[in-house]
């Protein structure tokens, strides 16, 4: 059952992580890469893009066919090129930015008002030469760029435009490729050369390629790796070529390599037109196939590119997308074949095996460069809560009781099939017992030889026990849904001693799980974490566990071998290990946008698993490192008024100090992280009119409206999603006084107001000496007509508030049956949720539903099931009118009733005595089976915590509602807010 706690997924810590021994492991477990795919926000950009790169700074420049596509991490943006279609895009380490399209070739540069725009280097060409068709490739030089158009190479030095190679004009084509500083050149001609230059140097060994297709040329160690069409992968190094990677190979045969690069852990990352993107290992070994089958939108890759993440940024023939090569996340869902939502998990023969309502999965190891596979575990059933390895078998707690598994053959272990088991644990003090935690019991299993068997009960009473600790001296703990803590004294040789000893562990109520931390039973209490004294049977506040609370609510617990503990919060967090305690402030696992982790399980490689309504996430922690701080923010877009455009943040175009019109109505300035990791927020300070820094905003741009005259400086500074602070960015600019507020205005409005003064003073005292006279005689004439007037209100007024009280009464009333109807029944539950929330006091509600009522309005009419109603209602509210209770009309011929103050018990008395007395009442119905109307009832009932909602409670009386109805009618079913409406959600499906 998913429990109560709160896609975009870029890389978590990935900066903080350095991966190399986790990419050349062997096989492993790994699931599927974290995938964003973008949709630039300009609506007359194509979903076609030809290629990508980025500038030294960080933004991306995307080659569409609408132009080229400018991307910050904030903000997309156009740059139109004649021809429309961009089909080419590099970057030197300068920053300049070249552009390649249909007979067009050339650079953007900064405008005069600092946004970027497209200049042509066509000029520089013959006239005869203009014509050239589609650039095919284009590479940054030491001085320029070189492009590859059909009739050869042209390289621009900065200056000129020199042709390299001369081309026939029929395929193949020659081909560019930047290997480091380099840049590589193939020609059937010659094969593989070198540029040097403006000229082709030939490379040892590079004439063997000759009359052979090359698709990519990437740097290797001691030399190059070199993909040929049709033929595979080839080392040349020192003169020689020889075969690469078998596996890879046969995969760059049949997908068709057309981009590569090598990524910072020495991977290469080759992207091809029909299979995706190939991830290679040093040593030749598939490290991942990334293709449309793991979630990519296209398997036509058309360009690649790296951000200051390390996430792999890919043009595609439709879309682009980012992928965290560098990740230590992964995921594993539908897609690997897992089903359902995972609620337990177990390391069992070597294998990870995962319980789900669909049954038990086992994951398959990685073993052809794709992500691992669930397989459903034949001979075991659904509805899978918990799982326990013990020496050489599963158990398996299931809906339908315990089941023991030795890898082949299964059995129902007798006694446990009465309830669902939700939680199972090994006794430390007797390792041949196991404890059962179920919904209406705890057992006790014991081994007899290679069997399991039912031992006894040791707690008869449905509390629904979700985790089980025994503490060092055996005493047992069971953490429950909604019951708090209970703890067992089980005296030695139990069955046959006696009785255990229960105890309730006061102001527990809040708290869901227990979990082993630090040596210590730790309890998850909403939002706080808090130790439990074994002896006193109390729960204690320690101030070592302090830093895990206040971050947000949590219902799991994990501590890993490094004494970091993960929680699961909304989205997961971890608390990283730092003296005696851990860090003040949590690292927050944006990437895992999701609302509920219903497993935390830790394994001693270092690997932990996340389960969660997103699907199974596997997180390695080895090799920690330092994180890539991120960089200082770019002011992007600066505006007055809507128009006047101030900067637009081209490469090496700084925003410059400007002097703004008076009393700028408004001044939008827009910035960018230069960032694409997720929670990042953004905080500004205006000099000097601000005091400190503002909150942290999720919105890339400000406004300043109606700025008095004076001098001004704009910070922005970006905050990550971890309290992680880049360093600020500053722009300064004035704003200029009007002409009447200069000096020399300032002495002519002074001669003027002297003058004006004595002139309007002698005026002003005539006037009032007239005006005065003639309002003395008014003033008497209208203060009788004033009286008379207010007396008139007076009356109206009162009439009003009459009006009003009664239309409120009538609006809070049910036409029919004259007892509350839903609006009032809602207000008063928000009042009463709040009122018990902040008291801390149950609070109950009942649904109940007339059985069989519409074949009584079809065989008897609507008048006489009008009149059923009316009785009804008369009942419910004479009988609630006692408890304290509000009964209203939910509809149709649903009834409610709300019982503050009351338990589930409590609750589900009053419901019983509600159901009797309709019963008794013998309103006659001939259609059904009783001869008269009966009711079935639906009762939940909670003590609010926050961050629930009322619904929840209506919801689980809604369900526990339809259990009555199906269970026979005439019935009260008890539900259990959170869990039970999961469940019961569940069961309907």
């Amino acid at each position: 059952m998913p429990l109560r706690s709160a896609t975009r997924l870029p890389c978590l810590l990935a900066c903080g992580l350095l991966l190399a021994q986790v990419v050349m492991a062997a096989p492993s477990e790994r699931g599927f890469p974290l995938i964003q795919t973008y949709e630039p926000t300009i609506p007359e950009a194509t979903t076609q893009s030809f290629g990508i790169t980025s500038d030294p700074r960080g933004v991306l420049y995307v080659a569409n066919g609408s132009g080229v596509l400018v991307y910050d991490g904030a903000w997309w943006r156009k740059v139109p090129i004649p021809g429309d279609t961009a089909f080419e895009v590099a970057a030197d380490p300068s920053g300049r930015i070249a552009v390649g399209g249909t007979s067009e070739v050339g650079t953007l540069a900064p405008g005069p008002d600092g946004a970027l725009r497209y200049v042509s280097l066509l000029h520089l060409l013959p006239p005869g030469q203009r014509q050239f068709g589609q650039v095919l490739k284009l590479v940054a030089t030491g001085h320029g760029f070189a492009f590859t158009v059909e009739r050869g190479v042209l390289v621009w030095d900065g200056t000129r435009i020199v042709t390299v190679v001369s081309s026939p004009g029929d395929r193949p084509y020659p081909v560019l490729f930047n290997v480091g500083s380099e840049v590589y050149a193939w020609t059937r001609e010659v094969g593989i050369s070198r540029l040097t230059g403006t000229r082709l140097a030939p490379v040892t060994g590079g004439d063997v390629f000759r009359g052979r297709r090359v698709d990519q040329i990437l740097p290797a160690e001691g030399g190059l790796l070199v993909s040929v069409r049709e033929e595979g992968l080839f080392l040349l190094r020192q003169g020689k070529a020889e075969p690469f990677s078998p596996a890879g190979s046969r995969w760059t045969k049949q997908k068709r390599v057309l981009e590569g690069l090598r990524l910072p852990d020495g991977r290469w990352a080759l992207g091809s037109i029909l299979g995706g993107v190939l991830l290679l290992r040093p040593d030749g070994g598939v490290d991942q196939v990334i293709d449309s089958s793991v979630g990519l939108p296209d398997d036509f890759i058309s360009g690649m590119v790296l951000d200051r993440e390390r996430a792999l940024w890919l043009s595609l023939n439709n879309g682009l997308a980012r992928v965290e090569v560098a990740s230590p996340l992964s995921v594993i869902d539908r897609r690997s074949g897992l089903q359902g939502t995972v609620y337990a998990l177990a390391r069992y023969r070597g294998a990870l095996y995962a319980g789900t309502p669909a049954g038990v999965f086992r994951l398959d190891r990685d073993t052809a460069g794709g992500p691992g596979r669930a397989r459903a575990v034949p001979g075991l059933p659904t509805a899978v809560w918990s799982l326990l390895p013990v020496d050489g078998d599963l158990l398996v707690g299931t809906a339908f009781g315990v089941f023991q598994w030795d890898g082949v053959h299964s059995r129902l272990i007798p006694g446990t099939e009465e309830g669902t088991t939700f939680a199972l644990a090994r006794s430390r003090k007797d390792p041949e017992r196991v404890w059962v935690g179920m919904d209406e019991d705890v057992l006790s299993l014991r081994r007899t030889g290679t069997e399991w068997r039912f031992e006894g009960k040791v707690l008869d009473e449905p509390i629904e026990t979700r985790s089980i600790v025994e503490d060092e001296r055996g005493g047992v703990w069971l953490g429950t849904q909604s019951k708090g803590i209970h703890g067992l004294e089980v005296p030695a040789g139990w069955p046959a001693t006696g009785s255990p000893r229960r105890r309730r562990v006061r102001g527990s109520e809040a708290c869901a799980s227990l979990s082993w931390i630090d040596r210590r039973i730790v309890a998850a209490c909403g939002n706080k974490a808090l130790r439990l004294d074994a002896e006193k049977g109390e729960l204690v506040a320690d101030a070592d566990l302090a830093s895990l609370g206040g971050h947000g609510a949590f219902e799991k617990l994990a501590e890993d071998g490094a004494g970091n503990v993960w929680m699961s919060t909304a989205p997961p967090s971890l608390a990283v290990r730092s003296g005696p305690g851990w860090a003040r402030e949590p690292r927050s696992l944006v990437e895992i946008a999701a609302r509920e982790v219903s497993v935390l399980q830790v394994e001693p490689d270092g690997v932990v698993w996340l389960a969660t309504d997103k699907g199974l996430f596997r997180y390695e922690t080895t090799a920690p490192g330092k994180e890539t701080a991120l960089p200082a923010p770019l002011l992007a877009h600066g505006t007055a008024g809507g128009r006047t455009l101030f900067f637009g943040a081209a490469p090496g175009a700084s925003p410059q100090s400007v002097e703004l019109p008076p009393y700028l109505r408004r001044l939008r300035i827009e910035f960018a992280p230069l960032s694409f990791r997720a929670g990042l927020r953004y905080q500004t300070r205006l000099d000097p009119i601000d005091v400190d820094w503002s909150g942290p905003s999720p919105e890339p741009f400000t406004e300043l409206t109606r700025l008095p005259p004076g001098d001004y400086t704009f910070h922005v500074r970006t905050l990550g999603p971890n309290q992680e602070l880049a360093r600020e960015t500053a722009w300064s600019f004035r704003v200029r006084p009007s002409w009447y507020q200069t000096p020399w205005a300032f002495v002519l409005w002074f001669a003027l107001a002297i003058a004006a003064v004595g002139g309007y003073a002698q005026l002003r005292s005539r006037a009032l000496r007239q005006r005065a006279a003639r309002l003395e005689a008014r003033v008497a004439e209208q203060t009788v007509e004033l009286r008379r007037t207010v007396e008139d209100l007076r009356h109206a007024h009162a009439g009003l508030a009459a009006a009003n009280a009664r239309l409120e009464e009538l609006s809070l009333r049910d036409d029919l049956t004259g007892i509350a109807n839903r609006r009032h029944l809602q207000q008063m539950l928000a009042e009463e949720w709040s009122r018990a929330e902040r008291l801390g006091e149950p609070i109950a509600f009942a649904l109940l539903d007339l059985d069989h009522f519409k074949l009584l309005n079809d065989t008897r009419g609507h008048r006489e099931g009008d009149q059923s109603l009316q009785a009804v209602a008369h009942f419910l509210a004479e009988s609630e009118l006692r408890t304290g209770g509000l009964v209203a009309r939910y509809g149709g011929e649903e009834f409610a009733v709300l019982l503050p103050h009351s338990d589930l018990g409590t609750a589900l008395q009053t419901a019983e005595h509600l159901r009797d007395g309709l019963e008794n009442l013998a309103l006659p119905h001939p259609a059904a089976p009783l001869g008269r109307i009966t009711a079935s009832f639906g009762v939940a009932a909670t003590i609010p915590v926050p961050g629930q909602r009322p619904e929840m409670l209506v919801e689980a009386a809604d369900l526990a509602l339809y259990r009555a109805k199906s269970e026979g009618r005439n019935l009260v079913r008890a539900g259990v807010e959170g869990s039970l409406s999961s469940r019961e959600a569940e069961a309907r499906t």
